[in-house]
């Protein structure tokens, strides 16, 4: 499977810090791009949508970095 890159580079170095810290990204279909999952990987473990084309890429990527540095798993 091809690697998933993010079209904003904001948010793809933020996915790589995710992805780094040990969370799992998946391909989303409808609104969402992706979906980042916590390393916790069950139920009640974090779960954040990154979309294709958000507003403000780089308040986005500044938000994902804190829910990874945020979760308790």
């Amino acid at each position: 499977m091809a690697e998933l890159r993010h079209p904003n580079k904001d948010i793809q170095k933020a996915i790589e810090y995710a992805l780094a810290k040990g969370w799992r990204l998946e391909k989303a279909s409808g609104h969402a791009w992706g979906r980042l999952y916590c390393p916790a990987g069950k139920r009640g473990g974090c779960i954040l949508s990154v979309n294709g084309t958000p507003r403000n890429p780089h308040a986005i990527a500044r938000l994902i970095k804190a829910r990874v540095n945020k979760c308790p798993h």
